[in-house]
């Protein structure tokens, strides 16, 4: 009875379920990912005051992906065997306060030293806060809880380059550190909360599929593929979209809403193509965004300009484009067994994208010789039609264990 007694505080010391909590991890997602999508917008500021290329912008960009991404899968799961939640709120305020701080760096090494501490501090977030939100959300409602969170990070992501543009047009870049200050607000509301707290530890974490059998997953490893080749298309646009509106004449704010357009797409393909594939299956969802992306981003790289088509474009090119991520989870999930899922996620989340950001160099040195417009059209358009030919060789998986 006594070691009952001493269990119970325990359990309660941590976050309770409810509605505002759900929405506290929203507003986290939405700092998180906002502090994520500040670099590029920033990228033609440091590319003139350092002298930098496309490839070379294209570059310091990846380092900071490329961190923030490859390190996800192994936070995530260390973080199902142990209690260290306290690394979201941690992640939120390093990774606004090293990002702040780029345009002061007083020479190109030590830029990078700090894009690429920017991207490691950032890691820390996504895998840990997708663990909390079904904990925090009301009984039977993870579907929307979880759709509420991500709504939050795709809006934060969306809106950042054009708040940081306008701020650019009011302040010096030497303000920018004050940028921190929502974020340790954030942090301080999710300590408030005890969403840092972690009620529980599982005793015995799921075990992973050996890497001998993913790797021998042919199913799994060409819709990694795919998806991968598709994220280079998301990962070129989200980088030298502000260069290439530069160099057609376009100052920062035009820069910042083309982003924000794009961006703002992304959220919508999301949550409205992710929920179509309940109706209509996960290889029609994805096959239809890919073709849809293809389109429309061809279309956007021939008009690199602000109207209304171009816009449309841009906005259905970012659509297609992360509209097949949820269907994208769900069918890895389903390719290897339950008990896998958060490794699934964890390279659909972030190892391809990952790999989006490491090909898009390719992209800037391609750019480099023949124009950013050029580079852009002779690499993202045949990746995506590559990526939409490898899912014609994929069979859609039952909704069961599976592990060829």
């Amino acid at each position: 009875m006594s070691e009952t007694n001493k269990a119970q505080p325990a359990r309660l010391s941590g976050p309770a379920r409810g509605w505002f909590n759900v929405g506290i991890m929203g507003v986290g997602h939405f700092f998180a990912d906002f502090y994520c999508d500040i670099l590029p917008i920033l990228l033609p500021v440091l590319a003139k005051r350092f002298g930098l290329s496309y490839s070379e912008c294209g570059a310091l960009f990846m380092g900071f992906q490329v961190i923030a991404s490859f390190l996800q899968p192994p936070i995530g799961l260390y973080a199902d065997r142990h209690s260290i939640n306290w690394i979201m709120p941690l992640s939120i305020v390093t990774g606004a306060a090293t990002v702040c701080i780029v345009t002061l760096a007083p020479s190109l090494w030590l830029l990078v030293l700090i894009v690429l501490l920017s991207g490691f501090c950032s890691s820390g977030f996504h895998p840990v806060a997708g663990g909390i939100v079904p904990h925090v959300s009301p009984p039977g409602k993870d579907v929307l809880a979880t759709s509420i969170f991500i709504a939050g990070g795709n809006i934060g992501f969306a809106v950042a380059p054009l708040i940081v543009a306008i701020f650019l047009d009011h302040f010096s870049d030497s303000d920018l550190p004050w940028l921190i200050l929502p974020a340790v607000f954030t942090a301080a509301l999710i300590l408030c909360r005890r969403l840092h707290v972690k009620t529980t530890v599982s005793a015995s974490a799921a075990a992973l599929p050996k890497v001998r059998d993913i790797v021998r997953n042919r199913q799994f490893m060409l819709l990694t593929l795919s998806i991968g080749l598709r994220s280079w298309c998301y990962c070129a646009l989200l980088m030298y979209l502000p260069l290439l509106l530069t160099a057609t004449g376009h100052d920062s704010v035009d820069q910042a809403s083309a982003v924000m357009t794009m961006l703002l797409g992304t959220a919508f393909g999301g949550l409205a193509v992710g929920t179509a594939a309940l109706r209509i299956g996960l290889k029609r969802t994805i096959v239809g965004s890919f073709v849809v992306s293809l389109l429309c981003c061809a279309y956007f790289v021939w008009h690199p300009d602000l109207s209304f088509a171009a816009l449309l474009a841009l906005f259905l090119t970012g659509a297609g484009l992360y509209g097949s991520t949820p269907a994208a989870i769900v069918w890895a999930e389903r390719l290897l067994s339950r008990s896998a899922a958060a490794f699934a996620t964890s390279m659909m989340l972030g190892f391809t994208f990952g790999i989006g950001y490491m090909l898009s160099v390719i992209t800037g040195w391609i750019g480099d010789l023949g124009g950013l417009q050029f580079g852009l059209a002779v690499t993202v358009l045949p990746s995506l039609f590559a990526g939409l030919v490898l899912l014609f060789w994929l069979k859609e998986p039952e909704d069961r264990e599976v592990l060829n």
